[in-house]
Formats: C-alpha cells, structure tokens, sequence
C-alpha cells in the first residue's frame, strides 16, 4: 500500500508542492467569471483533466478538487443546493482517474459563506456539521485521499476537522487565511499564527498552514517584489507556536486590473528565489495560491528539488 500522506512527511525529508490553483487557473481552459466552479468543472471533464495532467507534469504534488464552492451553503447562492453530493463526488472522482500513485487528490473543503456559525451568524454547529458531513463524504466518495480545510473562520474549520475524523481515517490539512494589519498577522477573527495554529492542530489536523490572504499591507501592494517574503515571516510566527508540519500558499501577489484582465504581480523567478527561505522557516509543502500559474510551479520545483 503506498504511504499515506502523514507517512510519507514522517519518513521523509521530502518538500512537496501544493496542488495548482484551478479556481483562478481554469479561465485558461474557456472558464468564464460567472460560471459555478464545480458546475463548470462536470460539465467540461475534459478541460479539468487537462488542467490537473499538465500540473502534475509542472510539479505538483496534490491535486485539488476545486469544490469550495460546493458546499450546501455556497452552493444554494448558484440555486445549485441539489447538486452538492454530485458535485462533490463527480470533482473528486475524475480527479482521482488522472492522479497517479505517490500524488494527492485534496478534497477541497471551505468557509459557510454567506452566513457564519453562531454567534457571528445564524447557523447552529449542529448545521455546520451536517453541511460539512454532506460535502465531505461525497469528495471521500469520490475518492480524495486527502480533506483539504481553508477559511476565514476557525471554528468552522474546526467543525470540518471533526465531521472528517468522524467519517474515515485520512490526513486532514487545514490552512488558515491570514491579513497584515497594525498589529502583524491575524485570522479574520483575530488570532495570531501561532495561536491559530496551534487551535487547528489540536483539533486534530495533520498539517497546518496558511493559504490565499493578503500576506503584505495594502499601502505596500504597488511593489510586488518582496510579497513572497512576507510569507517567509508568516511561516516564522506559525513555526513559533507548533511544531508539526507546516504548509504555506500565498497568492502571486495582489490581483491589479490591467487593461480589463486580471494580473498577479509577482513572477515565477520571485517565487522560486524565496521558496527556500520558507523551507528554512519550517514549511513542509510550498506553493501558490490564487494567480499562480503553471510557470511558477514549473520553477517553484527546479528549485525546491535542487
């Protein structure tokens, strides 16, 4: 049988690269702006497996479903309440058709938007289970090896974490977004990576991290050069409160509207200059979030396997 994931990081030294950001990568593919993302996705399979192929082929290590957007609660904003276990299910089995063995089928899970869980929102935690509940046994299902947890709210995520130990045995990682304000880094609720980190770990999570987010300060956003750095200070203060293994995803910088299209700043040669340093730092998988092209992970692993 091969490794599971958490084998694989407790047997090896091994650095991984995370899974290709397919909700801003498939425009490449004819995806319009409008278009539910899982919608699009079973409804053009062969698109989505000529996405995820050419990642692999890039030097991906996980590949996502691309399903934060097929939960009950985002789904029924796209009147789509219906499809969710097909959604689910259908995202994580042609995933698993075109992954092969020692690579990873990441059952992406995400935030309740557009409510939140008490007492910020409406929603009771026994509806936030029974949501999670629904949607991840439809991606295990599918056949994700492993749950894949990013939001907003650590409390949900939480509850995620547990709908997931309750149902199989898999790894679970979680990543928290994180904002640069006056005071340094902070969840959107206010906690520090260090404490925010450590809450998901002992909540049972395999890996933790931190994906997407707006890892520098707006009045810095013109200079795009040392964006990546500031990810290396944010593995630093998550590696100050944890000691089990880290995962760290920024966007390729703040999106600008250029001439009508959508362009991420920071390059390639950016991102595999400073990838080294968040290894240094304590990170066991590295990648790009939103605005990450197949080029940056194309350098992003010349050189982390250098």
């Amino acid at each position: 049988m091969p490794e599971s994931l958490v084998e694989r990081l407790q047997n090896t030294d091994e650095i991984l690269l995370h899974y290709f950001p397919l909700h801003s990568a498939l425009a490449d593919w004819g995806k319009d702006l409008e278009s539910h993302l899982s919608e699009w996705i079973v409804t053009h399979p062969d698109a989505y497996q000529e996405a995820i192929r050419l990642s692999l082929e890039a030097g991906c290590d996980f590949v996502s479903t691309s399903t934060q957007a097929a939960s009950p609660w985002r789904a029924e904003v796209f009147g789509m309440r219906s499809k969710v276990h097909e959604h689910n299910y259908l995202s994580a089995k042609l995933a698993k058709e075109v992954t092969p063995a020692g690579k990873y089928v990441a059952g992406f899970v995400s935030s309740t938007n557009p409510d939140f869980l008490e007492p910020l929102g409406k929603m009771t935690r026994q509806e936030v289970y029974n949501g999670y509940k629904e949607q991840i046994s439809a991606l295990l299902e599918g056949g994700s090896d492993v749950i894949m947890i990013v939001g907003n709210h650590i409390e949900e995520s939480i509850i995620a974490i547990q709908v997931t130990k309750d149902l199989a045995n898999v790894p679970i990682v979680a990543q928290n977004v994180f904002y640069l304000g006056k005071k340094g880094y902070r969840t959107m609720m206010g906690h520090d990576p260090a404490t925010a980190s450590r809450m998901l770990k002992e909540a049972g999570a395999d890996v933790v991290g931190a994906s997407c987010g707006l890892m520098k300060r707006p009045e810095d956003a013109a200079d795009p050069k040392n964006y990546y750095q500031f990810a290396t200070r944010l593995v630093s203060e998550m590696r100050s409160g944890f000691d089990g293994f880290l995962s760290i995803q920024p966007n390729a910088g703040l999106a600008r509207l250029v001439g009508g299209q959508t362009v991420y700043p920071a390059t390639p040669e950016e991102l595999a200059a400073e990838a080294p340093n968040w290894i240094k730092a304590g990170a066991r998988i590295v990648g790009g979030c939103c605005g990450t092209s197949l080029e940056h992970y194309r350098q992003l692993a010349k050189a982390v396997r250098n």
